[in-house]
């Protein structure tokens, strides 16, 4: 599921990378323990930054320790954060079902019957997920409800009205169960990541979007495909300010005995987020050169 906020590796120090890996491996342990094993092949960089996160937050020295990796035959550094993990799995269980549920609405013929097939997979994600937290189905749901309405009212939006629907879902998931300063930052660097993923996924799919004759954010925002193509630099703008806007969120986090969880974030938000623009955008040929 997407895989956008993610760092830019040649940018961390060693310490940082491995620590980022760890967390990486420590998640995906995890969430086959608690949710699914279908999770350690669905897991993406979006939440295993959003686990980084919620780590940061927590002000505590980590702590990696070697451990059997479930398909590998040597063991591998993981990250010892089991209640960060926990709660990460278990959203990314519940949103993984949601997301598939809309799927399965969206999607006509053989596609649409493979997609059903799937979804009780999703569901027993979704059921172990809500065994766990039960009440973040209702601030997942919600928001995502919201959205799929405006996609399919068939009336333009501009992007703010559809992108803050889908934010809203990653600042429910970044801030559930925190409270006071922790809540807001997370909050807000929730917000900023999800309106970041759900833009930059628009500009990944306009041109499949374009040929399938389906909803697309910026065509919508913009009056057309040719039109949004047209407006590519603005759009680069934009994702740069989420990702400034993150980053500013991530600044307010106290200083903890070990700052890698920090410098993670730092460079997701001035490095990350930036190498993933461009090597979208020159995939798709909307850097122009003059």
């Amino acid at each position: 599921m997407f895989g956008y906020v993610k760092p830019l590796t040649g940018e961390l120090k060693v310490k940082e990378l491995e620590l980022y890996k760890a967390t990486y491996c420590g998640l995906c342990k995890k969430g086959g323990q608690k949710v699914s094993r279908f999770t350690r092949f669905l897991l993406s960089y979006d939440f295993a930054s959003l686990a980084v996160l919620r780590a940061a937050l927590g002000n505590e020295k980590p702590r990696v320790e070697r451990k059997r990796c479930p398909y590998g035959l040597k063991k591998k550094n993981m990250l010892c954060c089991d209640e960060v993990f926990e709660y990460t799995a278990a959203a990314f269980g519940v949103l993984s079902y949601c997301k598939a549920e809309d799927d399965v609405k969206d999607s006509k013929g053989l596609k649409k019957l493979l997609k059903r097939c799937a979804l009780p997979v999703f569901k027993r994600m979704k059921n172990r997920g809500l065994k766990l937290y039960p009440r973040i189905y209702d601030g997942i749901k919600a928001p995502l409800d919201k959205l799929s309405l405006l996609e399919s009212d068939g009336k333009p939006h501009i992007i703010d009205e559809t992108a803050d629907a889908f934010a809203k879902v990653l600042e429910f998931i970044a801030s559930y169960g925190l409270e006071g300063e922790n809540a807001r930052i997370a909050a807000e660097a929730g917000y900023h990541i999800g309106r970041f993923i759900y833009i930059i996924d628009a500009a990944d799919d306009l041109k499949e979007d374009r040929e399938k004759k389906e909803f697309n954010a910026l065509a919508s925002h913009f009056g057309g495909y040719d039109e949004a193509e047209k407006a590519m630099e603005e759009v680069r703008e934009t994702l740069l300010m989420s990702m400034l806007s993150f980053g500013r969120a991530v600044a307010k986090i106290e200083s903890s005995p070990d700052r890698c969880f920090t410098e993670i974030l730092e460079n997701i938000a001035f490095y990350g987020g930036n190498n993933v623009i461009s090597k979208i955008f020159n995939k798709y040929g909307y850097i122009r050169k003059e």
